[in-house]
């Protein structure tokens, strides 16, 4: 094309997408810095409808337990995205049972509960560990984290030792639970030191593959992108100012590379490009994050114990995985419920020999006796033909059997029907960390599955307007 056209295209194509990159860089500088913005809430009635909570949609209810205290009150408690829930069998009533949690929206992201041998009662988040006090307070549990940005995942229980699992490594306790021990699991057989590609190009995209001085400089990097913008738009409303024109293509021309370059690795982060870098495991690059002795870093969601088989089993990004004891080396189970890649959200017993298994892809019963997944009704009789897309009503992301003659099956996006869902629920706060996430990924524009056409056109773009202002 004429210099003319490039210019043309470079202008307008830029104006157009200019909003869409600012909050890009925005939000994911907040990303990088989970931490640092924990404690800032944003009321979900600010957002667009679909984010308020609706009939225990949006995570609001991923399960329960039934609790029976020393005073004989027997008592259910709903955990999820707003902390805990109190009501009985009947769902009757409902109030919130958050006495002691942090007010921030992510450390009430309640991950699991578990009630031990003495009928002592746990909760976890993805930021904490928490046991309830006689005075019906929630008192926080240290534990030996290796890092402040280590998530929680999950919590279990196997006779009197009490499991907290985060994504990269295992804590366990015995009984008074006031010390925590740390496990790094051993590599699976044939997996050892593999890496996905996608999850590596994740990394180099928000510069973690570095530690925080990766971090640093991609934010920098988004800094200039937000400088350009500004700068851009600013000659465009005021053409006599020149000096913004000579130093947009100066910050341009010197950063061409490094904006490109973030550029095209958050546009491969979606779809087509995502699905070949999932499907394809590499060795880590050398002095990365990803260069460490454990095999398992990021990569853990869930565990439990089955007494049937007596063995552990343990969900991961990579699938499911058992051993005899925790310091075995872990062997991959070959038949297993399909799993989205956002993670499990289900796992319990039905009976002595069958399991439950939740997650986007669906709602599954397994029995690992007789080698036999069957799903839980005829809309999943079939499956996902790709993973992640099933319907709308099989986004499970929560299940509860602890009430009186209402099972309680929760989409994500649909929620449940068991019980009316009360008002004073519905516009919980949500972290600033989490909307950033809505906003980076493009559903808070899009809709979920909106959001990967939505990527692919704006990220192609993108990268058309910086190449097209190195032609100008």
């Amino acid at each position: 094309m004429k210099h003319k056209t490039w210019r043309k295209y470079h202008k307008w194509i830029g104006i157009i997408i200019t909003f869409f990159l600012v909050m890009f860089c925005l939000s994911g500088i907040v990303l990088n810095h989970r931490q640092a913005f924990t404690d800032i809430n944003i009321s979900r009635g600010l957002l667009p409808s679909r984010y308020s909570f609706d009939q225990w949609n949006n995570g609001l209810l991923r399960g329960t337990i039934r609790y029976n205290d020393n005073k004989k009150n027997n008592r259910i408690f709903i955990y999820g995205a707003a902390g805990i829930i109190q009501t009985d069998s009947t769902a009757s009533y409902f109030k919130e049972y958050n006495h002691g949690l942090p007010t921030a929206a992510d450390y009430r992201l309640m991950r699991g509960m578990v009630k031990t041998t003495h009928n002592e009662l746990f909760a976890l988040s993805i930021m904490g560990l928490y046991k309830l006090e006689k005075n019906s307070y929630w008192k926080a549990i240290s534990l030996p984290l290796q890092n402040d940005d280590e998530l929680l995942t999950d919590i279990t229980t196997h006779g009197d030792t009490l499991i907290v699992l985060s994504r990269s490594h295992l804590y366990y306790s015995k009984a008074p639970y006031k010390n925590f021990k740390i496990i790094t699991l051993k590599s699976p057989a044939g997996k050892e030191g593999e890496v996905s590609l996608f999850r590596q190009v994740w990394l180099l995209h928000s510069g973690a593959l570095f530690g925080n001085i990766g971090k640093l400089f991609i934010d920098a990097i988004g800094i200039i992108l937000i400088i350009l913008c500004v700068t851009g738009i600013w000659f465009w409303l005021r053409h006599k100012a020149t000096f913004m024109l000579i130093w947009h293509k100066k910050i341009g021309i010197y950063t061409f590379v490094l904006t490109l370059f973030i550029a095209i690795t958050g546009w491969a982060l979606r779809p087509p490009l995502m699905i070949l870098l999932v499907k394809t495991s590499t060795s880590p690059l050398p002095g990365t994050i990803l260069d460490n002795e454990n095999a398992w870093n990021d990569k853990l969601r869930m565990i439990r114990y089955d007494e049937q088989e007596k063995d552990w089993l343990i969900s991961t990004s990579e699938g499911f995985f058992s051993l005899r004891s925790l310091t075995d080396k872990p062997t991959a189970v070959t038949v297993a419920p399909p799993i989205s890649v956002m993670g499990q959200n289900v796992w319990q017993r039905v009976n002595e020999t069958t399991w439950i298994v939740g997650s986007f892809d669906g709602l599954y019963f397994w029995n690992r006796d007789y080698n036999t997944i069957v799903p839980y009704n005829d809309i999943m009789q079939d499956g996902p033909q790709i993973p992640g897309t099933a319907p709308d009503t099989q986004t499970i992301s929560g299940y509860s059997s602890d009430f009186t003659n209402k099972e309680c099956v929760v989409s994500y996006f649909q929620g449940s029907t068991f019980a009316e869902q009360p008002k004073f629920l519905d516009n919980k706060p949500i972290s600033l960390w989490s909307l950033a996430l809505e906003v980076h990924t493009g559903r808070i524009y899009a809709g979920a599955l909106g959001s990967f056409l939505f990527i692919f056109v704006i990220g192609f773009l993108i990268i058309f307007v910086l190449i097209s202002g190195k032609k100008v």
